[in-house]
This record gives structure tokens, C-alpha cells and sequence, in this order.
């Protein structure tokens, strides 16, 4: 950043603290409190997602929209809008961070597993007690499209301290820099932060809704995929909404 630009930034924090009548003494403690930065990080997520939707779709076929509003009764939160020009559809994207921690290698056995992680797609605010119903979970029409990354699971869950520790399991950690080719925490970390994966929510769903934290796989995942994939299931979600609106009025078509 600029000096310019810097004082510009300082400025807009200064009128944040005076708007919400926040001590300059403790302003970074507070936004480094346990309860704080869970909450910044999700918001930080939804927008690097805005920015990488922004920087990799056409933009001559693509409106890609982030509206900073709070859901309300009646109406649903959308992290991200697209708007596909030619026909109008509209695609609702949100972005859902991996399970802290839940980073696993692959297993073999009676039950093999490949290596992945888990992904919470249950509502924020979820009651253990209701896991068994459909009452914290979404249902398969609330998103188009669901959009994560591996960083959040390569974390230690249950640690104390403003600092996000990394797993210490060794093995595991052996198998993650090898799968991202480094050899540092470091570089691990940015890697995983810029490890985008996708789903189409019918995909995954199960009765009609989205599994609380669905598995997904590092490699070879039959659901989840990876940004080079993205514009032709984008285009496939287009043609699917665009038939289903015509499919009783006969228009010309004007499919993606």
C-alpha cells in the first residue's frame, strides 16, 4: 500500500472506532478476542471467494455481485450473486468454511477412505441437539453453488492463544506438504487458502438437504471440483434454472 494509501485506511479506522464508541487502547484486542475473529475469518473467506469468482469468470458473461446484507426473517443471506447477462439467471454462491481440524489421510481397511476434510454447511448459530433433524441444517434450494477451502482443517482445534496453530500430527503433516509440494508451514498455509473447491448442493444432498459437514476429498472427489471446472458447471446450472422458467412457454432459446 501507498503512504496515501495508508492514511486513507487510518482514517476510515479512526471513524469506525468513534461510530461504535470503541476504545483505541484495546481496539486490537478486541478484534483478537476467541469469540472476534472466528466471525472475521468467515467474512474474510466470503470476500477472497467474491474476489476469486470476480478475477477468474468472464466478466463479458458473468455479473459477480457481494451484497453486505444480514439475513432476515423471510428472506435468505446470499454471500455472493451471479448474474448470468445473456439470460438473466440468477446463481446464489456461498462460502462455507472446512471443519477446523478435520483434516484426515487416507485410511485403508474395511472402510477405505481417500484424504480430505470436512466442510461445516450447518447454520452458524447450530444446536448439537438437533444434528439428527433438518432444523439446523439448509435445505437443497437455498444455494446454487457452495464454495470452501482446505485452510480452516489444517488447523489444531482447541487451542488457546490468537495465533492459528497448524496439526500436529506428523504423518498428517507429512502428507500435506507432500500433496502441496512444500516444506514449510508457511507456504502451506497460503496454499491451502488459495485451494478452492466447489459443489453443486443436489450433489451432495441427502433428503432434500445439505449434510452438516460433508466429506470432501482431496483428490478424485465425484462431487466436489476444482476452479478449472467451474465455468462449465456454471453454464450447466444456467441451462438447467433457464429450461425449468421456459419449459411451459415456448421462447426462443437462449441457453449459455
Amino acid at each position: 500500500m501507498t503512504n496515501e494509501e495508508l492514511i486513507v485506511l487510518g482514517k476510515k479506522i479512526y471513524q469506525y472506532m468513534q461510530k461504535f464508541y470503541i476504545p483505541f487502547e484495546y481496539f486490537f484486542e478486541i478484534l483478537e478476542d476467541q469469540k472476534v475473529i472466528p466471525m472475521i475469518r468467515g467474512k474474510a473467506m466470503e470476500y477472497n471467494a467474491y474476489l476469486l469468482l470476480q478475477k477468474h469468470l468472464n466478466k463479458l458473461t458473468w455479473d459477480v455481485q457481494k451484497l453486505n446484507l444480514n439475513a432476515q426473517t423471510g428472506f435468505g443471506d446470499e454471500d455472493i450473486t451471479l448474474t448470468h447477462r445473456r439470460t438473466g439467471i440468477l446463481l446464489r454462491v456461498e462460502s462455507k468454511s472446512a471443519v477446523r481440524g478435520s483434516i484426515k489421510n487416507a485410511k485403508d481397511g474395511k472402510k477405505p477412505r481417500p484424504a480430505g476434510f470436512n466442510v461445516k454447511c450447518h447454520r452458524s448459530r447450530s444446536n448439537l441437539k438437533l444434528a439428527s433433524t433438518s432444523n439446523d441444517r439448509y435445505s437443497v434450494e437455498s444455494f446454487d453453488l457452495i464454495i470452501t477451502n482446505t485452510a480452516n482443517s489444517i488447523y489444531q482445534g482447541g487451542t488457546i492463544g490468537d495465533d492459528l496453530e497448524i496439526i500436529r500430527d506428523e504423518k498428517l503433516k507429512s502428507m500435506l506438504f507432500q500433496f502441496y509440494s512444500t516444506t514449510n508451514e508457511k507456504e502451506l498455509m497460503l496454499k491451502c487458502e488459495s485451494d478452492w473447491r466447489f459443489v453443486i448442493p443436489s450433489d451432495i444432498a441427502e433428503g432434500g438437504f445439505i449434510p452438516r459437514t460433508p466429506f470432501v476429498a482431496l483428490e478424485n472427489d465425484k462431487n466436489w471440483f476444482t476452479l478449472p471446472n467451474l465455468e462449465e458447471k456454471l453454464s450447466k446450472l444456467v441451462n438447467q434454472k433457464w429450461d425449468s422458467k421456459n419449459k411451459n412457454s415456448p421462447q426462443t432459446s437462449r441457453r449459455a
